[in-house]
This record gives C-alpha cells, structure tokens and sequence, in this order.
C-alpha cells in the first residue's frame, strides 16, 4: 500500500464536475504530507485556507492534513483541500477515517439557481452509475442541502474501507465558479458517536472569495 490518500472514484456532469472524495489519512507523520503532528487541545480550532478563503471549526484534539497528494481514477481533482481527522479514531490498515475533509473544484461556468434542478437530475443518475459498479450502498437519498446559504445536495453511503465497514455523508455545495465537497466520514461503528462533532463542523462551514 503507498503512503498516500486516495480518492476511488470520481465522476463528471455535464455541467458541472462532480467528483466522489472518499477520505483516507495516512496513520502517522510520513513524508509527502504536510500533517500537524504537534500535542492537541481539546479546545476549538477555526482553518482558514489561505487560497480559497473558506474556514470552519473543528475539534482542537483533531489533527490536520493540508496538501496532501491524491490518486484520482477519472476526471480532475480538486485546486485545493484539507482533512481534519480524529488521531484515537478507528484505523483501517495505515489509515485514518473518522474524517472531515473539504475538496475544491473550479467549474467551468458559474452554477446559478436555474441550473440546481438540471444539475440534481445529472447527479442521481452518475450516482446510479456509481452503484452498479459494487461496493456503494446508499442508506440516504440525494436531498436538498444548504450549508450557510451555500446551496446543493448531500447523500450517505456505506462502503467498506480495508474491511472496515465505512460510512460517509457527502455535501455538493455550488457557490458561484467554484464546487465545494463536504466528506463527513467514520467508521460504522462510530458513526452515531461522531455526529455532534459533524454537526458542528459543517454548521460552522463558511465559503471563501476564491482565488
């Protein structure tokens, strides 16, 4: 296994690009990554992305990862992006993925209001894609989501992360030229344990300027 995140799969619309992100954090400070390793507090932290400009708050005993390197099957990946995860989380082979992570996408044209449901029918059916190649098991359907008057859809899937069952909520908020990507994730079994943790986090989500 190399020592590096790992995005599965991806997708593109035909309006917007819309990949699947699906956190892993390496276990450890390891080369390639530029990963806070320092002593934690308990208290709560605010990032601020010097690029994009978006910030939110996390827990102050989480550990950061910013810039690290990503394999990405189809499509593009993301301009810019960071991962908070939980260091006394579950672990998947040399991995971390009780996670938030944030990826940016800059889109060829600026999403407006008039394209969401358009953009909405696209999005079901490359997630319909998505199912039928195995190992994505959706337990919530594509909704509506806003996340400070930043306007898209969220869905849940189970996966399975080096034998470990996995389960991840997915925001696909669309603010002007840019695409932000919310992955809240853990492991099954801290699922439940992890929401007001999540909840908080994506609660405090603000978008930036862009570059």
């Amino acid at each position: 296994m190399n020592n590096r995140a790992r995005r599965p799969t991806s997708m593109v619309v035909t309006i917007v690009l819309l990949p699947l992100v699906l956190g892993l954090v390496p276990a450890g400070c390891s080369a390639g990554f530029d990963l806070s390793c320092g002593e934690t507090t308990s208290e709560t932290k605010t990032y601020v992305d010097e690029d994009y400009g978006y910030s939110f708050q996390y827990p102050g005993d989480w550990i950061v990862q910013q810039g690290g390197t990503a394999d990405v099957t189809a499509g593009s990946g993301s301009e810019g992006g960071v991962s908070v995860y939980d260091p006394d989380g579950a672990v998947a082979g040399d991995y971390y993925i009780d996670l938030f992570q944030v990826s940016v996408y800059e889109l060829a044209v600026a999403v407006e209001e008039s394209m969401m449901s358009e953009i909405k029918s696209e999005v079901e059916s490359m997630l319909n894609d998505l199912e039928a190649q195995g190992g994505w098991t959706r337990t919530e359907d594509l909704s509506d989501a806003s996340v400070n008057a930043i306007d898209g859809y969220r869905v849940t899937y189970t996966s399975t992360t080096d034998g470990t069952p996995t389960t991840s909520t997915f925001y696909f908020l669309f603010a002007g030229d840019l695409e932000y990507q919310l992955t809240l994730q853990a492991a099954t079994e801290n699922w439940d344990e992890k929401q007001p943790e999540f909840e908080a986090i994506v609660a405090g989500f603000q978008p930036g300027a862009g570059r």
